[in-house]
């Protein structure tokens, strides 16, 4: 191409450029022209910097249920199916409400319900009036006869929605932060309640995935679960199924539990004809808190009307067996994992929460399970066992042959299972371990 010294002439006339004056130097990054600017550019706060000597020494975790549920913050009820996994999450919207325990712990903080119901939805108002007579109408009475303040059981604070904007869109949170909006003033103008808890039922549900086993998704959901929870100022709570075998967890991409402050799983065992039995709550992960106890329970059916055919309408409330905090299941875990390997067990927990993927360990014609690097499981087991030694070196060898021995006799037991998976050593829990 020829230089046309006419052409280029005209091509900078139409460009003027600013004489520089003298000695100042040119700016090497000139402002973008407003119709250049990209859309909220400039609108991002800066963090503030926090200091540790501003901080309240006196400081506690702040609760929901207290050990159990954070104040804020999201989770997930998850569970198996035929484990009733709504009937559990409508026994924690009844505590909240009236202030009684809930699987034996303390409510903290008392307030109202929002349930966003996109699977489902017609069973609430049948289960509320299970709730009422079988549960909050006995607590309403008996707080009455203390004069104490309590809930009216014709009247409670419980609003619910029956459709879900899809948790994976970028509007999905400010749709339903304007309905916990109206929501909260309600609470606040005829009950005097915060809105202090909202429920998805389910996740799967609500979600809209577009593929359940994307991390990129399920941690796109799971922020916005996130972000509703500082727009409201209440802990959301996810109800989700889980997968074909209890050993993976949550149904999905493992990024919903690690992204997760709490996960609770409503475990059972289910023979071939579908009957279901030793129904337990189990604390699967708690930042900040206690993870492994387990809570049994038992469903109750309660009769709550007639139809119009003269049948009786039933129900279920949860009765949780709190008086035999799980003899059976702890001696059941006692059995399966002895004290010596605990450390490991913890390990192989936290480790699968945090770090776990979902691999086909005998090929792809196999079962996907959940797995976790051996390497991730020995950091943990390190950091957490407790070996004697005269020297730094002496402690490292005895916490290494320590996670060696704990490896073997679980692998032994068959609690866990150990195999090469691209090259690196993978393990993962046997299901019913």
């Amino acid at each position: 191409m020829s230089f046309n010294p006419r052409e280029a002439s005209a091509y900078f006339e139409s460009r003027p450029f600013a004489p520089l004056l003298e000695d100042e130097e040119p700016e090497r990054y000139p402002p973008l022209p407003e119709a250049e600017k990209k859309p909220g550019a400039g609108t991002i706060k800066q963090p503030a910097l926090r200091w540790h000597r501003d901080a309240d020494p006196n400081a506690d975790r702040a609760w929901l249920v207290k050990d159990l549920v954070p104040e804020t913050g999201k989770g997930l009820l998850s569970g198996q199916w035929g484990s009733e996994k709504t009937f559990g999450v409508l026994d924690l919207c009844a505590s909240t409400m009236t202030g009684q325990p809930f699987a034996g712990r303390r409510v903290i903080r008392r307030g109202g319900i929002l349930f966003i119901a996109p699977e489902g939805a017609f069973e609430i108002p049948i289960r509320l009036r299970g709730l009422v007579n079988g549960k909050i109408a006995g607590d309403a009475l008996a707080e009455t006869a203390g004069g104490n303040p309590t809930v009216d059981p014709d009247d409670l604070p419980f609003a619910w929605i029956e459709e879900c904007p899809r948790l994976v869109e970028a509007e999905a949170v400010e749709i339903l932060a304007k309905v916990a909006e109206q929501a909260a003033d309600e609470l606040r103008t005829r009950y005097d309640m915060p809105l202090a808890l909202i429920v998805l039922d389910t996740v799967a549900a609500g979600a809209g995935f577009d593929d359940e086993n994307s991390a990129a998704e399920a941690q796109r959901v799971m922020n916005a679960l996130e972000r509703l929870s500082h727009r409201t100022g209440a802990f959301v709570f996810g109800v989700d199924h889980f997968g074909k075998s209890t050993g993976t967890g949550t149904r999905g991409s493992s990024a919903k539990e690690a992204a997760a402050d709490v996960v609770l799983a409503m475990l059972a065992e289910r023979d071939p004809a579908g009957n279901v039995s030793n129904t337990r709550m189990a604390v699967r992960k708690l930042r900040g808190g206690r993870i492994g106890q387990e809570t049994p329970y038992a469903l109750q059916p309660i009769e709550i009307g007639i139809d119009r055919w003269d049948d009786p309408i039933t129900t279920c409330i949860v009765d949780w067996q709190t008086d035999r905090t799980s003899a059976a299941a702890v001696e059941a875990v006692k059995q399966k994992w002895p004290t010596s390997l605990r450390v490991i067990q913890a390990a192989m927990v936290t480790t699968l929460i945090d770090h776990g993927k979902e691999n086909r360990p005998f090929g792809n014609d196999g079962p996907e399970l959940r797995t976790v690097l051996s390497s991730h499981v020995r950091t943990a087991f390190v950091s957490s066992y407790a070996a004697d030694g005269e020297t730094e070196v002496k402690r490292t060898e005895a916490k290494k042959k320590a996670f060696q021995r704990a490896v073997k006799a679980a692998q032994g037991k068959g609690l866990i299972a150990v195999r090469e998976i691209a090259g690196n050593e993978h393990f993962w829990m046997v299901a019913d371990a």
